[in-house]
């Protein structure tokens, strides 16, 4: 997401995460209930009881979160759709998917499932604001739930903007996706869509700011600029399927790489295999066979003035078998593991045989090839 996160718990069987930005949002939006809205609501009341009032209801606007998330996790996997985790973040949370929703009804369907949730959430917290409470709490209660139901209303009504990827976003990609059945063009359209509503929403919030509403005016700027952030990311996720899911590893492998042996000394690989062809990794060979592999972090993890004298075989990491990619395999597969394990390069092997090396660095720059000689339609 946006940096490191946390486990902190499971629902339904999916993971909780915590994205570090989180405690961000949640010290803010305490501080900025503590001190511009429970005192209006409460008026008379202490510090300290304004504090604890603002941190009870920062949680159940967390807890309403997760719901609306969950609300989106549940529907698709109704549909068979897994689902990785439900993360929340600076600007809100989501429910990550493994997978797009295989039909535009059911892109609709789980879009749709979010904001439903925050309007019954808020229709619950409205009638529970109205009912007796116990003697001394009332106010509290009665204020903790009243914005809860407001806050659940505004998170259903923004998360409907029609600015991929929110949920009406979405809700915009099936309708585009339903008249063309093209996915593909289909969130093309819809973030475009979405980058002109992050504008307009920049620019009314200069204007506001301009017109004395002060720094409360960038927060529009910041959801602005996430919008475009993710819609470019949901974008380059779009092309890199589209290309490389018609791809084998074969397509898009280096043939012939350069290679070196166990008993090379490490200045040789430098000298002759790094410096030489500008590598940053050498598959290790021996009796034709791919042993193992040596790359620069290896190399700078050695002093340079032992290179001379210390040989592959000292330092070099063994292939596992899961390491050797055959050469009919699918790019995309190898694309999504390569993302999940953080491994930039793979050897290509044939019948136990090196044949290639296919890295990450490959497979962008052929969707980045197909990208710019397709046809542009916004």
């Amino acid at each position: 997401m946006w940096g490191r996160s946390w486990q902190i718990g499971r629902l339904a069987g999916i993971d909780l995460q915590v994205d570090a930005s989180w405690f961000f949002i949640a010290a803010l939006l305490t501080w900025s209930l503590a001190v511009g809205v429970f005192p209006d609501l409460l008026p008379g009341t202490g510090p300290v009881a304004l504090i604890l009032t603002a941190i009870a209801a920062m949680l159940g606007l967390f807890a309403s979160l997760i719901l609306h998330e969950l609300s989106h996790a549940l529907v698709a996997r109704a549909y068979g759709l897994r689902v990785r985790s439900i993360t929340l973040f600076v600007f809100g949370g989501v429910a990550e998917l493994q997978a797009e929703p295989p039909t535009p009804a059911v892109e609709a369907r789980v879009a749709l499932a979010g904001p439903l949730a925050s309007l019954a959430i808020a229709a619950i917290a409205f009638v529970a604001s109205l009912l007796p409470a116990p003697v001394g709490t009332g106010a509290v209660i009665s204020a903790i739930l009243g914005y809860l139901a407001v806050a659940n209303i505004v998170l259903a009504v923004f998360n409907m903007l029609p600015a991929f990827p929110l949920d009406g976003g979405r809700v915009l990609r099936s309708y585009f996706w339903g008249r063309s059945g093209d996915l593909s063009r289909a969130t093309r359209q819809a973030v475009g869509v979405g980058k002109w509503i992050a504008i307009a929403m920049i620019a009314l919030a200069v204007a506001q700011f301009l017109g004395g509403a002060g720094p409360i005016a960038f927060w529009p700027i910041l959801i602005a600029l996430f919008i475009l952030a993710a819609g470019q990311s949901a974008r380059a996720r779009t092309d890199v399927v589209d290309v490389l899911s018609a791809l084998s590893v074969a397509q898009v492998m280096r043939r012939d790489p350069v290679v070196t042996h166990p008993k090379t000394s490490l200045q040789d690989v430098a000298d002759r295999a790094m410096l030489r062809h500008g590598l940053s990794y050498v598959p290790v060979v021996e009796n034709e066979r791919p042993v193992g592999e040596i790359d620069l972090a290896t190399m700078r993890a050695i002093d340079r003035d032992l290179w001379s004298s210390t040989r592959v075989n000292d330092v070099f990491h063994p292939f596992e078998d899961t390491d050797l990619i055959g050469p009919e395999a699918g790019a995309l597969p190898l694309f999504e593991r390569m993302i999940r394990e953080g491994r930039r390069k793979f050897p290509v092997v044939r019948g136990g045989r090196l044949i290639g090396v296919v890295t990450l660095s490959d497979l962008l720059a052929r969707v980045r090839t197909a990208r710019d000689l397709a046809p542009q339609d916004g």
